[in-house]
């Protein structure tokens, strides 16, 4: 799957949500079936504000990712399987490993798309639109929270605390600013701590895109040869 220079917004949402897995359900609960949440407003909310630092202060991010895309044309779910990769400042890549190889790289910006059909790559300065979709997903992950405002009305929920004794949250995010607002209802992150259990993505026309998170680690150092590895695309030197 390759976008054109000529894309249009729908395909950078697409791209976008297959390539960071966006969605999750909530700790494999049915939608609608949660128990009754404290929701606190981002403008006021110091937890808020402690969660988005802790994301800010990561050294680095990689996690095994399943992704479900939930399409109402479509009776079984296509699934992405892969790793998923973040290392400050900004560069972000997700290497799809079943049912076929593909990679998404974010870096230096472009995005950079590579799978058995070929490659391509998308300048960011040249396209606004991608640009700011790239731009929404990434400084999640950076904890931005100055950019994330502009971008979003943020809500953040205290779950109740599982069998497990782990109290977890969910920060809910709406797209305030066009085309966000055109393609995306809202996004949905689940988690412990610093750590994302899932990540939700509802589309406006009721698509969705669910991944679920494993083997996170927040704590991540790439060293140098591990950056050269892992931040390009297949056959690259």
């Amino acid at each position: 799957m390759t976008c054109s220079s000529a894309f249009s917004p729908k395909c950078c949402a697409w791209l976008l949500v297959a390539m960071i897995g966006l969605p999750g359900v909530l700790a494999g609960a049915p939608a609608g079936a949660q128990a009754p949440v404290t929701v606190v407003a981002a403008s006021s909310t110091p937890e808020l504000e402690q969660l988005l630092a802790r994301f800010a202060a990561m050294s680095g991010l990689s996690a095994k990712f399943r992704e479900e895309k939930r399409m109402a044309l479509l009776a079984a779910p296509l699934v992405n399987e892969g790793m998923l990769y973040f290392a400050p400042k900004g560069r972000l890549v997700r290497h799809i490993t079943a049912p076929a190889p593909a990679t998404v790289l974010i870096d230096e910006g472009s995005l950079r798309f590579a799978d058995a059909g070929g490659s391509e790559t998308l300048s960011l300065t040249q396209n606004p639109v991608l640009r700011l979709f790239v731009d929404s997903f990434v400084k999640i992950f950076a904890g931005d929270r100055a950019a994330l405002e502009r971008m979003y009305t943020m809500e953040l929920q205290a779950l109740p605390v599982g069998a497990d004794g782990v109290a977890r949250w969910s920060l809910r995010l709406r797209p305030r600013v066009a085309p966000m607002t055109q393609i995306i209802e809202r996004l949905e992150l689940v988690g412990h701590e610093v750590a994302l259990e899932s990540m939700r993505v509802v589309e406006v026309g009721g698509d969705e895109t669910i991944t679920t998170f494993s083997e996170v680690d927040t704590g991540r150092r790439f060293t140098a040869e591990e950056l050269t590895a892992l931040f390009r695309l297949p056959g690259q030197r």
